[in-house]
């Protein structure tokens, strides 16, 4: 049974928790291409998925392009996609940002001093459940993201385009200038757990709800684009029903995987990684190593193809 505070921490870092136990992962990895006029490309870019601790499994990816020495021209994200191509867009390479995962997920006690609030505000700055949310995205990311993290979007090493939702217009945002964390907690805001963040007049949610895995906003004219989603979903039958919360988590799994087996039918990037983490779940932060484990073999294979794609050794 997961321990109270253990719960606590995983819907602090998830903005919301799921009970269902993870099982083993898938033990193979798909990668598809679409074929396409080499002539006019010119390196590539690259669109990290959302999907909470399932999002971990891009790490090894990201280990992938500096192993092979390569840089993408753009990234785009998604949620926690967008969190861990912030920080790989503001110069933390893919092992130290492994680092930092573990050490936050692994030392729980650590983790939840930071969630101390050292500079004059009180915990009802970061919990309060009278806003539209319990959690404050902002302030809780300013406590568990590192000091590396770029203040603004024209200090990243790397372009980084972030995808949010309008809750009013029901619509996609593409979030590219500007202050950087609050951009990313507007992808990462998950309803009824992280408040909405209002920026430039508009009311953003998480960006799951229009475009799960967003490598349809990147330049396909003039890069190869790589597609890394994370949306699979196999959940393990119990003999009991699903609680609310476990439906209500559950239901988002199924929506994403939905919304991006959908858009595949429609347009495709030149390389498609579907990472065989479907029988985890996105409250699984403290199985970061497990995530990372079940995703390693998934970095060769990756390395091949895109080698492949860009004619490089």
């Amino acid at each position: 049974m997961i321990q109270r505070r253990d719960l606590m921490l995983s819907a602090i870092a998830a903005g919301g928790a799921v009970l269902t136990k993870a099982g083993k992962a898938a033990a193979s990895t798909k990668v598809s291409h679409q074929p396409t006029d080499n002539s006019e490309k010119n390196g590539f870019v690259i669109a990290l998925g959302g999907g909470a601790a399932k999002a971990f499994a891009h790490i090894p990816i990201l280990e992938a392009l500096d192993e092979l020495g390569v840089e993408p021209a753009e990234i785009a994200g998604t949620s926690m996609g967008a969190i861990l191509g912030g920080l790989y867009a503001s110069g933390m390479s893919g092992l130290e940002i492994r680092k930092y995962g573990i050490e936050l997920f692994t030392q729980k006690t650590q983790l939840f001093q930071k969630l101390f609030l050292k500079d004059g505000r009180t915990w009802s700055s970061l919990f309060n459940m009278v806003r539209p949310a319990i959690i404050e995205p902002t302030v809780l990311f300013e406590k568990i993201f590192p000091e590396t993290l770029a203040d603004n979007f024209s200090e990243l090493r790397i372009p980084l385009r972030i995808v949010a939702t309008d809750f009013y217009t029901q619509s996609q945002v593409i979030l590219d200038e500007g202050p950087l964390l609050p951009a990313i907690a507007a992808s990462s805001a998950l309803p009824m757990l992280l408040t909405p963040v209002e920026i430039n007049g508009r009311v953003l949610i998480d960006g799951g709800f229009v475009n799960p895995t967003p490598f349809d906003i990147l330049d396909d004219g003039k890069h190869f684009t790589i597609g890394v989603d994370v949306t699979g979903t196999d959940f393990p039958r119990t003999s009991n029903l699903p609680s609310g919360m476990e439906t209500w988590i559950g239901s988002f799994s199924i929506t994403l995987n939905s919304l991006v087996t959908a858009k595949l039918q429609c347009v495709h990037p030149d390389l498609f990684v579907d990472l065989p983490i479907e029988t985890y779940s996105p409250m699984d932060f403290f199985r970061i190593e497990d995530i990372l484990a079940a995703a390693e073999p998934a970095k060769e294979p990756f390395k091949r193809e895109l080698a492949a794609l860009l004619d490089v050794n």
